[in-house]
């Protein structure tokens, strides 16, 4: 490989490394339940980009890389025999690019909340919702991510969406009646 090449290549790591190592690190804490395993799996991830012929992964690099990162994180998580999920706190403490502190603080009652509400539905639908609107993959990726069908992944999503929604409301409802 030339050096020009080779330098192509950096670059476009780097760049994809900008842009998904938070989510990728936030996605892989869900499962791992560790931010620390996380960030192991991530960057196992990203070396096998790095080993991967660009034009194997160019144009689908968020599928590709979702996918590594979730079929490694379930081999930690198999391994390990730990399903405890990370807390939220430790979630927002992930490289990414999230809005400043202010904006967080200002919202965060309410992402509390929806987060809460999240977390109680079942694993595979929060795993689709966070895929979909975290993430902002398609169904099509989420279901070469997950190996289930896109059928089943808006089916996930619509359940899920309404147990959210049946969630909030009857939470809303109690705090307005007190």
């Amino acid at each position: 490989m030339s050096a020009d090449c080779q330098h192509d290549k950096a670059g476009w790591v780097h760049n994809i490394l900008e842009r998904y190592e938070g989510p990728l690190i936030r996605y892989a804490a869900r499962i791992t339940g560790d931010v620390e395993r996380a960030r192991d799996v991530v960057q196992e991830t990203f070396v096998r980009l790095c080993a991967q012929e660009r034009a194997d992964v160019d144009g689908h690099e968020a599928e590709w890389l979702f996918t590594v990162c979730r079929h490694r994180a379930l081999d930690v998580q198999r391994k390990e025999r730990r399903m405890t999920p990370a807390d939220d706190e430790t979630i927002h403490d992930c490289p990414g690019s999230d809005p400043s502190p202010a904006a967080l603080a200002e919202r965060d009652d309410d992402h509390t909340h929806v987060l809460r509400a999240l977390g109680s539905l079942p694993a595979n639908q929060q795993e689709v919702i966070r895929l979909k609107f975290q993430n902002g993959l398609s169904y099509r990726e989420i279901s070469r991510i997950t190996n289930l069908t896109e059928t089943n992944i808006g089916f996930l999503i619509h359940t899920g969406l309404k147990g959210l929604r049946y969630r909030l409301r009857a939470e809303f409802d109690l705090k307005t009646n007190l």
